[in-house]
């Protein structure tokens, strides 16, 4: 689901480094070429025999994350001497800081991109200009002023169509992949939030209840009896249009939930969030970069790509302020 386009100046020029670099380092391709399997491929002086052994000291779907954000940090470069000065390769970091701050990306997300910088410094025998104390003190003020899943990537509606198609292999049973894929749906297209879909636990009332779900001959006709917005509890219906027809769950258990496992037991947060990680993981992705939020987030992005009136996408999320405009990402679109 990434691009990948053809090494440019830059990219070769960051990812090669001069003569004031450790030998055996040079040549290398610029980190987003990706080799056989989705890996990224790399000249780095090491016998071809030796390199699926560095492959698979981290995952596939690390190497695919640490390669788009490498890609990135490269693009800043614009020429610099990278390979044989420090003060090059800090510019460099904290322009790539100050462009994902800008684009509001999550202290963890920052962090897990740095990490990916820091792996390929490592690799190419460069001190570590991750480690500077500047970096370090930008990161833990980016972590503390973070708002909770108020950060995280999008889900659009094609990474969507992936995560239903790859729910049968993530699942037990055939059954729990309906389950998943229904939860996944209705978040998407109803704009909701996890609690509003499911309970926190077993022994704790919330989320979306049996008799809170219609199925019309048109879509669903969805309640939420309370909500962050609505404390009171005075409850709110909204429609789901153009979709397929969910399946209900007519288990006799006691639980009322609507979204309730094959045993009778209720869906909650916790293994909703696990199941979305690791589908996101099967399909090669950065799960840690997405969380239960991504749905309602995805949901406002592609309300904006659609063109839709800010009033109209306030509406779908039932915002109340202009808080929503905080969750319209593209630029952070897989």
């Amino acid at each position: 689901m990434e691009r990948q386009g053809p090494m440019t100046p830059v990219a070769r020029e960051a990812s090669c480094p001069d003569t004031g670099a450790p030998s055996g380092f040079t040549g290398t391709a610029p980190a987003g070429t990706l080799g056989g399997g989705g890996l990224p491929t790399f000249d780095l002086g090491c016998p071809g025999n030796l390199m699926p052994l560095i492959h698979s000291s981290i995952a596939p779907s690390t190497w695919k994350a640490y390669g788009k954000a490498w890609e990135e940090w490269c693009l800043l470069a614009d020429g610099k001497p990278v390979g044989s000065s420090e003060d090059a390769r800090m510019q460099v970091t904290m322009a790539f800081l100050s462009k994902m701050h800008a684009m509001g990306v999550s202290g963890s997300v920052a962090r897990n991109r740095v990490s990916a910088l820091a792996f390929h410094f490592k690799l190419r025998g460069w001190p570590d200009s991750t480690k500077h104390f500047l970096v370090s003190q930008l990161l833990k003020g980016w972590r503390r002023t973070d708002k909770h899943g108020d950060n995280r990537r999008p889900i659009s509606f094609e990474l969507l169509v992936s995560l239903v198609k790859a729910a049968e292999s993530v699942c037990d049973s055939k059954y729990e992949a309906a389950l998943t894929s229904a939860a996944f749906g209705i978040a998407f297209f109803g704009a909701m939030r996890v609690s509003e879909i499911v309970p926190t636990a077993l022994n704790k009332p919330g989320g979306l209840r049996r008799e809170d779900i219609l199925i019309c001959d048109d879509g669903l006709r969805i309640r939420i009896c309370k909500s962050k917005t609505d404390q009171d509890g005075r409850g709110t219906w909204f429609p789901i249009f153009a979709i397929n027809k969910g399946i209900t769950c007519d288990s006799e258990g006691m639980v009322p939930n609507f979204f309730i496992h094959e045993n009778g037991l209720p869906l909650v947060s916790g293994q909703f969030l696990a199941i979305l990680r690791r589908t996101l993981s099967l399909l090669g992705l950065p799960a840690a970069e997405f969380g239960t939020h991504s749905f309602r987030i995805g949901a406002a992005t592609e309300a904006s790509r659609a063109g839709l009136f800010e009033s109209e996408i306030q509406r779908v999320g039932r915002w109340r302020s202009r808080c929503f405009t905080r969750y319209i990402r593209p630029d952070l679109l897989l």
